[in-house]
């Protein structure tokens, strides 16, 4: 009998056991499984003395990394013989001093998961040595390499997120991207007195970011663009004294987010934008001293955000805008010495914002500005030296805001505003003849 208690015991354990061992269990998480290939983490060295991971990792035999790779130290640490099965990055690259002439340690890898980054690495004058490479997922930057000239080594390169190109002053062109096709970020160069042009980007359709040059002496033009046809993002040109034209840029069929051009001093009009049919910002056009005119933008029929048009020294006129009919937001044209008038802007039917011209040495009149009939900001008309009558806004209909004119010394006729609707408050003063707005109602507008 007792052998049977225990019998019985026995078997009731095991089912207790069992059915326990069926219960799904929700407090812990499974445990992740890494493939035996797979360097799971980031390996950064810092000095030849840390080098202990990159012993891990050929020690390992890996050929995956699923972090960061981050080599940081001008030691001459041979990672040729640590990185030679290196294969994949899931994660992102950087080089930084690292005093190799080549990257032919890197002669396995095939693809980036991040970005790849290489910053002041005194004798690398290009990716010679990435005979594998063909995906980079997110950003490339070259920043701060003396010796830096082209981008031989990336010729499996399709495509890539932004481009960020920064302080070399030996960089030539992108010779190396010949088969890049498409950009998701944006083309970012800044600071490479020798970059003259793009040679090398011949292969570029489509930018999703914006187009961003700035502060590179030696730029003299777009070269190398001729099949870009869309940049979804903005066109930024700055402090490019030898840039001459727009020319290559003229495939570009589709709107942009907005255009910006400072500092340009080469150009003498804006020829090569001549198939961008909206801008959905801004438009910016401040201090390129020798722009005569606008011509280029003739397709624009509406610019959504602001329009600034300043200290352009011998702009006469804004002939090239001709197509242009609503400007959504302000309109500002200020320190404009060449203008005597307003010619250019047939089309111009309303502002959205505030019309603010101020500063205007020789502006005379408004003559040109025939065809716009409403304001819906502030009209402020300041400080133009030479300015003698609004003649020319006879058509200004709708002022949906304030009036202000002040300080412009020669100013003595209103009576082309006198038929307008001003809902907001008129301020006159400091003028040479400064009538009140009942005066300028009833007729007695001019001296």
């Amino acid at each position: 009998m007792r052998k049977n208690n225990f019998l019985v015991i026995a078997v009731f354990l095991t089912i207790l056991s069992f059915l326990g061992s069926c219960k799904k269990d929700t407090s812990t998480t499974p445990p992740v499984v890494v493939a035996p290939n797979v360097f799971s983490g980031s390996i950064n060295v810092y000095s030849s003395g840390n080098d202990t991971t990159l012993q891990r990792f050929l020690d390992g035999n890996y050929n995956t990394i699923s972090g960061d790779l981050v080599l940081s130290s001008s030691d001459p640490i041979d990672y040729s013989k640590y990185l030679a099965n290196l294969e994949v990055v899931e994660g992102s690259i950087t080089l930084y001093k690292v005093p190799n002439k080549d990257l032919s340690f890197l002669s396995r890898l095939l693809s980036i998961g991040g970005s790849f980054q290489v910053s002041a690495c005194p004798e690398l004058s290009s990716f010679n040595g990435l005979t594998s490479l063909y995906s980079i997922a997110s950003a490339l930057t070259i920043d701060k390499n003396p010796k830096f000239r082209t981008c031989t080594g990336l010729e499996q390169i399709l495509s890539i997120g932004s481009i960020n190109v920064t302080g070399n002053p030996s960089l030539l062109s992108f010779t190396g991207l010949q088969n890049l096709t498409t950009m998701s970020g944006s083309l970012i160069l800044s600071q490479n007195p020798a970059l003259s042009n793009l040679i090398g980007l011949t292969g570029l359709t489509s930018i999703v970011g914006d187009l961003n040059l700035s502060e590179n002496t030696g730029f003299s033009g777009f070269t190398g663009l001729a099949n870009l046809q869309e940049v979804k993002g903005s066109i930024l040109l700055a402090t490019l004294p030898q840039l001459a034209n727009l020319s290559n840029l003229s495939v570009i069929n589709d709107s942009i987010t907005s255009l910006s051009l400072v500092n340009c001093n080469g150009l003498l009009n804006l020829i090569g934008l001549t198939n961008i049919p909206c801008i959905k910002g801004n438009l910016s056009i401040v201090s390129c001293t020798n722009l005569q005119t606008l011509t280029g933008l003739a397709k624009i029929d509406t610019i959504k955000g602001i329009v600034e048009l300043s200290k352009l020294e011998n702009l006469s006129s804004f002939i090239g805008l001709n197509g242009l009919r609503y400007i959504k937001k302000n309109m500002r044209i200020a320190e404009c010495n060449s203008l005597t008038g307003m010619s250019g802007l047939p089309l111009l039917d309303s502002i959205g914002g505030d019309f603010i011209v101020q500063d205007n040495a020789k502006l005379l009149d408004f003559s040109g500005f025939t065809q716009t009939k409403t304001v819906r900001g502030k009209v402020q008309i300041l400080e133009n030296s030479s300015l003698k009558t609004l003649d020319g806004l006879e058509n200004l209909k709708n002022a949906r805001s304030t009036l202000d004119i002040y300080y412009n010394p020669n100013l003595s006729s209103y009576c082309s505003i006198k038929s307008m609707t001003l809902t907001g408050i008129p301020y006159i003063s400091l003028n040479k003849f400064s009538p009140t707005w009942t005066q300028i109602k009833a007729g007695d507008c001019s001296r």
